[in-house]
């Protein structure tokens, strides 16, 4: 697979991209195609595949450079509180025009319902979310 750095060409789609990836998650929708797509019998219920809202709930931004902040966007767009983890801090005006609060990365963990991950691969970054803190989540 080849990768590469394209700042500022993708930005929106990328952070698109990973907001319909959430939503779908939220609302079971790779679930719900797949129980239609089988064609098996099952009963209708009020809740059935209802999933979650995103209205309410945290989302936690680890790494907020230019995809990070479209994505704070749209969370706050969403009523969702927006927290992140970078080892740059942006300005406080940003962080007040994002909606967004900074926190270490392990309290992120602890914190968020969601976890989007915008990080550049590097020695530093490799492993950053391992076994141990999945199970801080």
């Amino acid at each position: 697979v080849m990768a590469s750095n394209t700042p500022g060409v993708l930005t929106e789609t990328t952070a698109d991209t990973a907001w319909a990836l959430m939503m779908a998650a939220a609302r079971r929708v790779p679930e719900g195609d797949r129980l239609l797509r089988s064609r098996q019998p099952w009963i209708w219920g009020p809740e059935m595949m209802l999933g979650q809202d995103l209205h309410g709930r945290t989302l936690g931004i680890v790494g907020f450079g230019r995809i990070g902040h479209a994505l704070a966007r749209r969370a706050a767009g969403f009523g969702m509180k927006v927290i992140y983890f970078d080892v740059y801090r942006p300005s406080r005006e940003l962080e007040q025009e994002l909606h967004a609060e900074f926190r270490e990365l392990d309290q992120l963990l602890r914190e968020a319902d969601f976890v989007s991950l915008h990080t550049n691969l590097t020695e530093e970054t490799r492993h950053l979310i391992n076994a141990e803190r999945l199970r801080t989540m």
